[in-house]
Protein backbone atom coordinates (compact mmCIF):
# COMPACT_ATOMS: atom_id res chain seq x y z
CA UNK A 1 0.00 0.00 0.00
CA UNK A 2 1.33 3.67 -0.96
CA UNK A 3 2.20 5.48 1.79
CA UNK A 4 -0.58 8.20 0.40
CA UNK A 5 -3.23 4.94 0.96
CA UNK A 6 -1.70 4.18 3.95
CA UNK A 7 -2.52 7.57 5.59
CA UNK A 8 -5.78 7.86 4.41
CA UNK A 9 -6.90 4.34 5.76
CA UNK A 10 -5.02 4.90 8.81
CA UNK A 11 -7.48 8.40 9.39
CA UNK A 12 -10.48 5.96 9.12
CA UNK A 13 -9.50 3.58 11.13
CA UNK A 14 -8.62 5.53 13.74
CA UNK A 15 -11.53 6.59 15.56
CA UNK A 16 -12.80 3.04 15.91
CA UNK A 17 -9.81 1.91 17.64
CA UNK A 18 -8.86 3.07 21.49
CA UNK A 19 -11.30 4.66 23.94
CA UNK A 20 -14.62 4.88 23.00
CA UNK A 21 -15.90 7.71 24.91
CA UNK A 22 -17.78 10.42 23.40
CA UNK A 23 -17.60 14.12 23.90
CA UNK A 24 -20.07 15.81 25.14
CA UNK A 25 -20.51 18.81 22.61
CA UNK A 26 -22.37 21.93 23.53
CA UNK A 27 -22.32 25.50 23.16
CA UNK A 28 -19.40 27.74 25.24
CA UNK A 29 -21.97 30.07 26.51
CA UNK A 30 -24.34 26.85 27.80
CA UNK A 31 -22.28 26.78 31.08
CA UNK A 32 -19.53 29.16 32.93
CA UNK A 33 -19.82 29.05 36.33
CA UNK A 34 -17.65 29.67 39.41
CA UNK A 35 -18.26 26.20 40.54
CA UNK A 36 -17.00 24.87 37.00
CA UNK A 37 -14.05 27.49 37.22
CA UNK A 38 -13.60 25.95 40.78
CA UNK A 39 -14.17 22.04 39.90
CA UNK A 40 -11.64 19.84 41.77
CA UNK A 41 -12.09 17.33 38.78
CA UNK A 42 -10.52 19.98 36.59
CA UNK A 43 -7.54 21.18 38.28
CA UNK A 44 -6.37 17.50 39.48
CA UNK A 45 -7.08 16.58 35.38
CA UNK A 46 -5.11 19.84 34.51
CA UNK A 47 -1.92 18.99 36.85
CA UNK A 48 -1.55 15.73 35.14
CA UNK A 49 -1.57 17.01 31.81
CA UNK A 50 1.04 19.26 32.95
CA UNK A 51 3.10 16.48 34.61
CA UNK A 52 2.43 14.30 31.33
CA UNK A 53 3.93 17.23 28.94
CA UNK A 54 6.76 18.34 31.59
CA UNK A 55 8.25 15.14 31.61
CA UNK A 56 7.87 14.82 27.31
CA UNK A 57 5.28 11.66 27.78
CA UNK A 58 2.71 13.82 25.35
CA UNK A 59 1.30 16.68 24.26
CA UNK A 60 -2.45 15.67 23.85
CA UNK A 61 -2.58 16.82 20.25
CA UNK A 62 -2.50 14.72 17.27
CA UNK A 63 -2.61 17.09 14.61
CA UNK A 64 -2.47 15.93 10.79
CA UNK A 65 0.47 16.69 10.34
CA UNK A 66 2.28 14.90 13.06
CA UNK A 67 0.42 11.89 12.00
CA UNK A 68 1.80 12.17 8.07
CA UNK A 69 5.08 12.59 9.57
CA UNK A 70 4.82 9.49 11.44
CA UNK A 71 3.45 7.13 8.69
CA UNK A 72 6.40 9.11 6.47
CA UNK A 73 9.14 7.83 9.03
CA UNK A 74 9.60 12.14 8.79
CA UNK A 75 9.41 12.29 12.85
CA UNK A 76 11.61 15.01 14.99
CA UNK A 77 12.39 12.36 17.77
CA UNK A 78 14.62 15.27 19.72
CA UNK A 79 11.34 15.85 22.07
CA UNK A 80 10.72 12.36 22.59
CA UNK A 81 10.02 10.74 25.91
CA UNK A 82 12.72 7.63 25.50
CA UNK A 83 15.13 10.45 24.16
CA UNK A 84 15.04 12.99 26.84
CA UNK A 85 15.68 10.05 28.98
CA UNK A 86 18.45 8.41 27.16
CA UNK A 87 17.10 5.12 26.61
CA UNK A 88 19.13 4.78 23.46
CA UNK A 89 21.94 5.42 25.31
CA UNK A 90 21.96 4.07 28.81
CA UNK A 91 22.12 0.90 30.21
CA UNK A 92 19.06 -0.97 29.64
CA UNK A 93 18.27 -1.76 32.99
CA UNK A 94 19.03 1.76 34.08
CA UNK A 95 16.19 2.39 31.67
CA UNK A 96 13.74 0.23 32.47
CA UNK A 97 14.33 1.05 35.96
CA UNK A 98 13.12 5.06 35.28
CA UNK A 99 10.41 3.81 33.11
CA UNK A 100 8.78 1.78 35.30
CA UNK A 101 9.30 4.57 38.24
CA UNK A 102 7.42 6.78 35.64
CA UNK A 103 4.96 4.29 34.52
CA UNK A 104 3.86 3.86 38.07
CA UNK A 105 3.68 7.35 38.67
CA UNK A 106 1.43 7.86 35.83
CA UNK A 107 -0.83 5.32 36.52
CA UNK A 108 -1.17 6.37 40.06
CA UNK A 109 -1.99 9.94 38.86
CA UNK A 110 -4.84 8.66 36.25
CA UNK A 111 -6.38 6.38 39.35
CA UNK A 112 -6.37 8.81 41.50
CA UNK A 113 -8.11 10.79 38.91
CA UNK A 114 -10.36 8.09 37.97
CA UNK A 115 -11.27 7.67 41.66
CA UNK A 116 -12.26 11.86 42.19
CA UNK A 117 -14.69 11.20 38.39
CA UNK A 118 -16.06 8.61 40.34
CA UNK A 119 -16.45 10.45 43.51
CA UNK A 120 -18.07 13.42 41.27
CA UNK A 121 -20.50 11.13 40.01
CA UNK A 122 -21.97 10.24 43.56
CA UNK A 123 -21.89 13.75 44.79
CA UNK A 124 -23.15 15.65 41.95
CA UNK A 125 -23.17 16.52 38.09
CA UNK A 126 -20.54 16.42 36.22
CA UNK A 127 -19.89 20.09 34.47
CA UNK A 128 -18.83 20.90 30.66
CA UNK A 129 -15.21 21.69 32.01
CA UNK A 130 -15.48 18.18 34.02
CA UNK A 131 -16.07 16.07 31.45
CA UNK A 132 -13.47 18.46 28.66
CA UNK A 133 -10.92 17.94 31.01
CA UNK A 134 -11.17 14.38 32.11
CA UNK A 135 -11.27 13.24 28.55
CA UNK A 136 -8.56 15.62 27.81
CA UNK A 137 -6.76 13.76 31.01
CA UNK A 138 -7.20 10.57 29.20
CA UNK A 139 -5.81 11.53 25.72
CA UNK A 140 -2.22 12.27 27.78
CA UNK A 141 -2.46 9.34 29.56
CA UNK A 142 -3.25 7.21 26.13
CA UNK A 143 -0.34 9.27 24.84
CA UNK A 144 2.05 8.47 28.02
CA UNK A 145 1.31 4.66 27.83
CA UNK A 146 2.95 4.78 24.09
CA UNK A 147 5.67 7.06 25.34
CA UNK A 148 6.74 4.28 27.56
CA UNK A 149 6.59 1.63 25.67
CA UNK A 150 8.62 3.23 22.75
CA UNK A 151 10.92 3.78 25.59
CA UNK A 152 10.78 -0.15 26.22
CA UNK A 153 11.81 -0.84 22.63
CA UNK A 154 14.72 1.47 22.76
CA UNK A 155 15.81 -0.90 25.79
CA UNK A 156 15.12 -4.11 24.34
CA UNK A 157 17.37 -3.21 21.51
CA UNK A 158 20.48 -3.23 23.41
CA UNK A 159 19.90 -5.65 26.28
CA UNK A 160 20.76 -8.96 26.58
CA UNK A 161 17.55 -10.03 27.91
CA UNK A 162 14.18 -9.11 26.19
CA UNK A 163 11.88 -7.17 28.23
CA UNK A 164 8.33 -7.87 28.27
CA UNK A 165 6.50 -4.79 27.21
CA UNK A 166 3.09 -5.41 27.74
CA UNK A 167 3.35 -6.78 30.78
CA UNK A 168 6.14 -3.51 31.56
CA UNK A 169 2.62 -1.90 30.49
CA UNK A 170 0.30 -3.35 32.71
CA UNK A 171 -0.26 -1.14 35.09
CA UNK A 172 -1.09 1.84 33.05
CA UNK A 173 -3.35 -0.31 31.14
CA UNK A 174 -5.41 -1.34 33.91
CA UNK A 175 -5.57 2.45 34.73
CA UNK A 176 -6.55 3.60 31.55
CA UNK A 177 -8.92 0.64 31.44
CA UNK A 178 -11.32 2.19 34.62
CA UNK A 179 -10.47 5.46 33.48
CA UNK A 180 -12.37 4.98 29.83
CA UNK A 181 -15.37 3.78 32.25
CA UNK A 182 -15.36 6.93 34.02
CA UNK A 183 -15.27 9.19 30.87
CA UNK A 184 -17.78 7.48 29.01
CA UNK A 185 -20.20 7.65 32.48
CA UNK A 186 -19.37 11.11 32.98
CA UNK A 187 -20.16 12.09 29.05
CA UNK A 188 -23.17 9.84 29.58
CA UNK A 189 -24.95 11.85 32.91
CA UNK A 190 -23.81 15.34 31.20
CA UNK A 191 -25.36 14.22 28.26
CA UNK A 192 -28.56 12.87 29.92
CA UNK A 193 -28.63 16.83 32.40
CA UNK A 194 -28.66 18.36 28.70
CA UNK A 195 -31.56 16.63 27.30
CA UNK A 196 -33.74 17.22 30.35
CA UNK A 197 -33.13 20.60 30.75
CA UNK A 198 -33.51 21.04 26.92
CA UNK A 199 -36.84 18.85 27.31
CA UNK A 200 -38.14 20.99 30.24
CA UNK A 201 -37.13 24.68 28.39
Amino acid sequence: MSRPLAFLAFLTLAPLGGCATVSVYEAVSAEVSLTEDQSELRKAADAYCKIARDKGLATGEASLTALADMLTGNNDNAGAYWKKIGADKAAPASTVTRVRADLNASAKGLTDLTVLANSLLKTTKPTRSDVQEFERALIHARQSRDSFSDALVQANKRSEREYQILLELGPMDAALAKARSAADELAAVRAQELSTAQASS
